[in-house]
């Protein structure tokens, strides 16, 4: 898959998200009322006595049976910000895959350019894995089965790639030197018409922080000892703006 449509595919999900926390929260703030009731049951021949719930939002009107796992409480926005958390999430998701399918792609070529850069020189395979690749292609050629070296090399540099994060303004960096792209912050100032790149790389990590956050402390708030659980706030802009922020950034790495 190319990298860009990789990005889109995962982006698009994180605003799928988005859009399920606007259409379910719950504008519902009265009872539902005993003639809509009897009405509503006819209609299912469900029995007059039945205890239902019903959940207004502004795309559907959810009628909850007794019985069911759901409540309306599970419509409230308390609930449903934990959609806004996992649309940043895979936002932040959808950058990180596009940059490691840069990377793997074209790695190899640059590190046979010659003329490497600090990032590129430091670049290691663990040992294990060089034997691995080794004994590949030694047990290939006693049983005279075709393989190339340079395959083996690849797959194994891409699967080391895959274990490295490339979310923060630095892990991104790094990356695109490792296939020779260095002064990427120069080059991006340009592409936005910038003065300053300074904000653009606050907005960056302030989104990861975010996202790290979520994903490796369960967006808790910290807390003194016999505190309660309490979550980080977030808001439907912020999610709103940092997805537009990293189609953007996007749009700008795939030109340089």
């Amino acid at each position: 898959m190319l990298p860009y449509a990789a990005f889109k595919d995962t982006l698009e999900r994180a605003r799928f998200l988005l859009r399920l926390h606007d259409g379910l929260i719950n504008q519902r703030q009265r009872r539902i009322r005993a003639d809509w009731k009897g009405k509503f049951t006819s209609l299912m021949h469900w029995p007059v006595g039945v205890a239902l719930e019903r959940v207004d939002t502004t795309d559907a009107i959810i009628v909850l049976r007794d019985g069911a796992s759901l409540t309306p409480d599970d419509f409230a926005k308390a609930a449903l910000d934990e959609l806004l958390r996992a649309a940043l999430a895979l936002g932040v998701s959808a950058l990180d895959r596009y940059v490691h399918e840069r990377v793997t792609k074209k790695i190899v070529l640059a590190l046979r350019a010659g003329d490497l850069n600090r990032q590129q020189r430091d670049f290691v395979l663990p040992a294990s894995t060089a034997l691995a690749i080794a004994d590949r292609v030694r047990s290939a050629r006693n049983t005279n089965v075709a393989i190339r070296p340079a395959n083996e090399f690849r797959k194994a540099v891409q699967e080391e790639i895959h274990k490295r994060p490339y979310q923060s303004w630095r892990d991104i960096e790094g990356a695109f030197e490792l296939v020779g792209v260095t002064g990427l912050a120069g080059k991006l100032q340009t592409l936005y018409g910038l003065s300053n790149f300074r904000p653009i790389k606050q907005q960056h990590n302030e989104i990861v922080r975010r996202r790290n956050e979520i994903a490796h402390e369960g967006d808790l708030a910290v807390h003194e000892r016999g505190g309660r659980v309490k979550r980080n706030p977030i808001e439907h802009a912020f999610v709103k703006q940092s997805l537009a922020f990293v189609e953007t950034l996007v749009s700008k790495l795939e030109q340089v």
